[in-house]
């Protein structure tokens, strides 16, 4: 596996072709080349990847191609799929490719099949998804569940809320789908606002059954269900999707309404597992198992596609490109899709969690930036709020756009153009700029230009197409990580983070005050009880 703390002789001959590239602007890439646009875009499957407006050339590619081969990317991410224990912090596989593979597969973790187990997993999360979008499953006093409640933080809401979103035009017409991820009481009011607690469900994920915000949700939720159908009842609406069985079902909750989520699945690689109950209910099993089903196909083209289509690792590259030589700190993320809108918040855990380590996986730090700043909107609203700063901006930001061909509503197909036509011009002012032509005019300035971009097309956004696109940036974000030298799988700093505000917790509960001294906030804890008295 390759480190970026070694100065091997690629890395260095793209250090040296960092200095005479920059000396280039994209403009002047694209007048040296005629076929630029065709020669630096690439299908794969369904998705239509265009590189051109990026700072690259055919030796950058050829070096980003003997990068992918010296650090045996591929072997490392066959590895992954394969079960080998490449999360090395937790000594643990990192197998979410398992879960939508195929299941005629045979992959074996400690020498045990998994697909069986995962299998069951899915068949009991479909019987489950029938059941409430038929009018099936019954609550307390025997009404049918209308509403159903998501209840989790962080991986176990982002891929989750974003999927539903994107998928939203295909959501069963007679049930609530809310979300509730924040203690904060004002959120989960608003999320329980004008629902019937008989005919409403709560699915509850945690992978430990353990996280703070989570159960006090589900505490909250309990109180509010009492109040209308009593406490003995409560199991009936209350549903667990977790790793620790056990603990669900000390905490009340029947072993029927418990689905499993395996050890060696992180949260922000678990949309696939059983923390996607929601969106199978949402949408359909069927529909589900279309999304799977791209997830499956990335996950196999990955690595059998050769480097110059491999829409992964040429991703994976510019990203490492685009941070660790050209010393860019952020990426903008930009659906041109108002369903994508959460798209940009998944990826800030999916990539920033990831890849934001500053120690490689054998311990030692690293000597050069990794990971990226990741934020976004959708467009054109992006376009009147923060691509100024893109155009013309003290800070160069690549940016990612994305967008679908097709609209489901034929009478919608112009605006669809006019959506796709502002994406177009957006890629060509950042990349070419513009020259002023109003001579005299006070503040105005040419715009320089010179701003990459990438474009990710597709022909529509349907189940199997977002299943892609979620298993394009994972791979993307696991392979960067790989090839940089970190292990993108594990927390820490999340944890510790967590683990520090139960001491605090603690404190402003008045049930403890013995290790409230070591923190340096005092002051503060002390002004947020005074203003609770304001």
């Amino acid at each position: 596996m390759y480190s970026s703390n070694d100065k091997n002789p690629i890395w260095s001959q793209l250090d040296n072709h960092r200095d005479e590239i920059t000396q280039k602007s994209i403009s002047e890439l694209f007048k040296e080349n005629p076929n630029r646009e065709s020669d630096f875009s690439t299908s794969f499957e369904n998705l239509w990847i265009d590189v051109s407006k990026q700072l690259i050339d055919s030796k950058t590619f050829s070096l980003f191609s003997d990068l992918a081969e010296e650090s045996k990317i591929r072997n490392s991410l066959s590895d992954m799929m394969s079960g080998s224990p490449v999360n090395s912090t937790e000594e643990k596989p990192a197998l979410h490719t398992a879960l939508r593979a195929s299941r005629n597969s045979k992959i074996l973790v400690d020498g045990v099949d998994v697909i069986p187990e995962i299998t069951e997993t899915l068949e009991k999360m479909e019987e489950f998804s029938h059941s409430v979008r038929d009018g099936k499953l019954l609550g307390a006093t025997n009404s049918p569940i209308k509403s159903v409640v998501a209840v989790g933080i962080g991986g176990s809401h982002l891929g989750l809320s974003m999927a539903c979103k994107a998928l939203s035009e295909l959501s069963h017409p007679e049930l609530t789908i809310k979300f509730c991820s924040s203690i904060d009481p004002i959120e989960l009011t608003q999320s329980l606002s004008g629902l019937d607690p008989e005919t409403t469900i709560f699915v509850v994920t945690s992978k430990s059954f353990s996280t703070k915000e989570t159960l006090s949700l589900m505490e909250n939720a309990k109180d509010w269900l009492n109040n209308s159908i009593g406490m003995t009842e409560l199991s009936k609406h209350i549903v667990g999707v977790t790793n620790n069985k056990a603990k669900a079902l000390d905490l009340g909750l029947e072993e029927s309404m418990v689905f499993e989520i395996p050890d060696w699945v992180g949260g922000r690689f678990s949309l696939s597992s059983a923390a996607g109950l929601v969106l199978m209910i949402s949408i359909g099993p069927e529909k589900f198992f279309q999304l799977l089903s791209g997830m499956n196909k990335i996950d196999e083209k990955t690595l059998s596609e050769p480097f110059e289509s491999n829409g992964v690792l040429i991703l994976s590259l510019i990203d490492i490109w685009n941070r660790s030589f050209l010393n860019h700190p952020t990426m903008a993320i930009v659906p041109y899709s108002s369903q994508m809108s959460d798209f940009p918040f998944y990826l800030q855990q999916l990539m920033m969690e990831s890849l934001g380590k500053s120690n490689l996986a054998d311990g030692q730090e690293t000597k050069g930036p990794i990971g990226s700043v990741v934020w976004g909107a959708t467009g054109t609203e992006s376009q009147h709020a923060f691509f100024q700063f893109l155009h013309q901006g003290t800070d160069v930001v690549p940016c990612e756009m994305i967008s679908f061909s097709k609209v489901n509503d034929n009478t919608f197909q112009e605006q669809k153009n006019t959506l796709f036509a502002n994406l177009i011009a957006q890629t060509e002012a950042l990349a070419f700029g513009s020259v002023n032509k109003e001579k005299g005019s006070k503040g105005r300035t040419d715009l320089k230009g010179n701003r990459p971009s990438t474009v990710i097309l597709a022909p529509e956004l349907s189940p199997y197409i977002l299943g892609q696109l979620i298993a394009l940036y994972e791979h993307r974000t696991v392979a960067s990580g790989m090839i940089w030298g970190v292990n993108p799988f594990d927390q820490w700093g999340v944890e510790f983070g967590k683990n520090l505000a139960v001491e605090i917790e603690l404190e402003l509960n008045k049930k403890s005050s013995s290790k409230i001294n070591s923190f340096l906030s005092k002051n503060l804890l002390k002004k947020f009880e005074e203003f609770k008295d304001f």
